[in-house]
Protein backbone atom coordinates (compact mmCIF):
# COMPACT_ATOMS: atom_id res chain seq x y z
CA UNK A 1 0.00 0.00 0.00
CA UNK A 2 2.94 2.46 -0.01
CA UNK A 3 2.47 2.77 -3.86
CA UNK A 4 -1.10 4.01 -2.76
CA UNK A 5 -0.03 6.14 0.34
CA UNK A 6 2.83 8.00 -2.06
CA UNK A 7 0.15 8.52 -5.18
CA UNK A 8 -2.14 10.10 -2.41
CA UNK A 9 0.79 12.38 -1.45
CA UNK A 10 0.87 13.53 -4.98
CA UNK A 11 -2.41 13.51 -6.01
CA UNK A 12 -2.97 16.21 -2.93
CA UNK A 13 -0.47 18.43 -4.47
CA UNK A 14 -1.39 17.79 -7.91
CA UNK A 15 -5.05 18.65 -7.58
CA UNK A 16 -4.70 21.40 -5.30
CA UNK A 17 -2.57 22.95 -8.17
CA UNK A 18 -4.67 21.66 -10.88
CA UNK A 19 -8.07 23.36 -9.62
CA UNK A 20 -5.65 26.72 -8.87
CA UNK A 21 -4.54 26.55 -12.05
CA UNK A 22 -8.42 25.74 -13.73
CA UNK A 23 -9.46 28.44 -11.91
CA UNK A 24 -6.98 31.38 -13.01
CA UNK A 25 -7.50 30.19 -16.28
CA UNK A 26 -11.26 29.74 -16.32
CA UNK A 27 -11.56 33.67 -16.87
CA UNK A 28 -8.81 34.50 -19.85
CA UNK A 29 -8.22 30.60 -21.62
CA UNK A 30 -11.27 28.69 -21.69
CA UNK A 31 -8.54 25.81 -23.83
CA UNK A 32 -6.19 26.13 -20.76
CA UNK A 33 -8.73 25.36 -18.10
CA UNK A 34 -9.93 22.31 -20.11
CA UNK A 35 -6.53 21.29 -20.26
CA UNK A 36 -5.81 21.55 -16.31
CA UNK A 37 -8.85 18.98 -15.60
CA UNK A 38 -7.86 16.77 -18.25
CA UNK A 39 -4.86 16.46 -16.54
CA UNK A 40 -6.37 16.10 -13.13
CA UNK A 41 -8.83 13.46 -14.49
CA UNK A 42 -6.13 11.54 -16.27
CA UNK A 43 -4.19 11.36 -12.66
CA UNK A 44 -6.93 10.22 -11.28
CA UNK A 45 -7.95 7.43 -13.32
CA UNK A 46 -4.38 6.22 -13.06
CA UNK A 47 -4.63 6.42 -9.36
CA UNK A 48 -8.19 4.62 -9.30
CA UNK A 49 -6.67 1.65 -11.20
CA UNK A 50 -3.72 1.70 -9.24
CA UNK A 51 -5.88 1.48 -5.83
CA UNK A 52 -8.04 -1.27 -7.32
CA UNK A 53 -5.55 -3.26 -8.23
CA UNK A 54 -3.22 -3.41 -4.94
CA UNK A 55 -6.99 -3.54 -3.31
CA UNK A 56 -7.18 -6.44 -4.78
CA UNK A 57 -3.60 -7.95 -4.24
CA UNK A 58 -4.25 -7.27 -0.69
CA UNK A 59 -7.17 -9.45 -1.03
CA UNK A 60 -5.72 -12.30 -2.71
CA UNK A 61 -3.27 -12.07 0.11
CA UNK A 62 -4.91 -12.55 2.66
CA UNK A 63 -3.98 -9.11 4.25
CA UNK A 64 -7.36 -7.81 4.56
Amino acid sequence: MKTVKVMSLIGIVFFSLCLLFLLVCMESDVEAAAGWGMFATLYGIGFAITAFVQANNRVKAGVE
